[in-house]
């Protein structure tokens, strides 16, 4: 067969359009598939790709162009002023307001009516401090979107906002932009079903008040934020603090209110958020009692310097805040000059571990402990050695570590551990060493953000 095969010469391309005989889904497939600037020159093939590059459903990115500036908005607004839409996805994190403004005025009433379905636009500052542009009206008016991010721009209070503005709207993403409390209130009072709300917050607003009938995850990267109070929320089931991506870091006031339902909530930090519940402020030695717990959450994660004893303290009111957690998730965190803090004291706290007033979640319903960038210093070991000795349920205990070798010798000397305790003779858990999963650097946009699909977004 091969020398069948050998003996025919190879056909020789005659240049004969043979793409163009495929059927027209086909090629709108095809054209979909397309970084949005190449999906752009299929026009120039025959009216029959124009016609088809004209209907068919576009992603549009802005990145996609590996351009100049110029000619990358030049780019978006031909495609916002030749092609009719639905847009699947619109990225825009290059362009900046003004050039759209000078290159297609009518650009916002354009973009409003392409039926798109995603949205994320970056307005780029060309300064650090300059002043930002607002929001243009027909922006809020895309009925269709059903995710919806806006970065550096002025939101004012008296920008138009029609109730039910977005009938399909689940996600919506706020970073560094200049609005209030009030209109944030306005939004989510708009937003029917909004299920899934992230902000990066740069110290406007300074106070923050969620009301919300539908949200279910909250993602918050909040610097010089005062207080953030979840006031009424009955369906919300995540809370995600990330460590905001500009600005420093400044203690907040986090205060839950009411969240009957909120199962995950991390990664608390007590250098970062005075935690308060109800009506009671969370501090070292703070005991559980009805006005100091929320029973329904499940999955925890904690940030702590096991070198400051006041952190520590801090760790074990956190732990009696949230006395039903079944997976708990601790990051072993240096000292960090940038952040206000106590200073580490260079001392032992073992003796705090073993006079320590119980802690039921521990005690009765921890199965999996992960303890991320584990260095295997005392103070970490004297917590671990009270784990070992009081975790009933405990049944997995995980060392991570962006160094897989690492995190295997640190979990053995964690079994070493164990074995001369005065443990249970048959102990239902060994450490594990785990290797760290990149962590994702722009959780607001990034397909890889913890959704309520994820059981345990600390995971990943």
């Amino acid at each position: 067969m091969g020398d069948d095969a050998a003996s025919h010469p190879a056909r020789r391309y005659n240049g004969e359009d043979r793409f163009s005989a495929l059927p027209n889904d086909l090629l709108g497939d095809i054209i979909n598939r397309l970084p949005f600037t190449d999906a752009a020159r299929t026009a120039a093939f025959a009216s029959q790709w124009r016609q088809i590059w004209r209907s068919t459903p576009l992603v549009l990115r802005d990145a996609d162009a590996h351009l100049s500036e110029a000619t990358r908005v030049a780019t978006v607004a031909r495609a916002l002023a030749d092609h009719s839409g639905p847009f699947h996805n619109v990225s825009l994190f290059s362009c900046t307001a003004s050039s759209l403004d000078l290159e297609l005025p009518e650009w916002p009433r354009l973009l409003a009516t392409k039926s798109i379905e995603n949205l994320s636009f970056l307005n780029k500052q060309t300064q650090p401090q300059t002043t930002l542009s607002p929001l243009p009206a027909d922006i809020l008016c895309c009925g269709s979107l059903q995710s919806l991010s806006l970065a550096l721009w002025k939101i004012p209070d008296d920008l138009p906002l029609a109730a039910n503005a977005f009938p399909n709207l689940r996600k919506l993403g706020l970073v560094r932009n200049d609005t209030s409390n009030q209109y944030i209130h306005r939004l989510l009072a708009a937003y029917l079903d909004l299920e899934y709300l992230g902000l990066v917050l740069d110290g406007k607003p300074e106070r923050v008040h969620v009301c919300s009938q539908s949200l279910r995850c909250l993602l918050l990267g909040l610097s010089k934020v005062e207080e953030f109070t979840v006031v009424d929320a009955p369906l919300l089931e995540r809370i995600i603090f990330f460590k905001p991506p500009y600005g420093g870091t400044d203690c907040v006031r986090f205060w839950i209110a009411s969240a009957p339902k909120l199962r995950v909530i991390g990664y608390l930090d007590p250098r970062i958020h005075k935690l308060q519940i109800g009506d009671n402020i969370i501090k070292p030695n703070t005991m559980a009692s009805p006005g100091t717990v929320v029973p329904s959450v499940e999955i925890l994660a904690v940030k702590v310097n096991f070198g400051v004893f006041w952190e520590v303290k801090m760790l074990a009111s956190f732990l009696r805040c949230f006395p039903n957690v079944g997976t708990l998730h601790i990051e072993s965190v240096p000292h960090d000059p940038s952040v206000a803090a106590h200073e580490p004291t260079g001392e032992h706290h073992a003796r705090f571990w073993q006079v320590a007033s119980p802690v039921e979640s521990l005690r009765l319903h921890v199965r999996s402990l992960f303890i991320h960038k584990f260095q295997g210093n005392q103070n970490e070991f004297a917590f671990l050695k009270y784990v070992a000795l009081n975790a009933r349920e405990l049944r997995a205990l995980l060392v991570v570590s962006p160094d897989k070798k690492i995190a295997l010798a640190l979990a053995e000397e964690v079994n070493e551990m164990a074995k001369k305790l005065d443990c249970p003779p048959f102990q239902p858990w060994t450490a594990r060493g785990l290797l760290e999963s990149p962590r994702v650097c722009n959780v607001l946009i990034s397909p890889k953000v913890p959704f309520l699909g994820v059981h345990d977004p600390f995971r990943w």
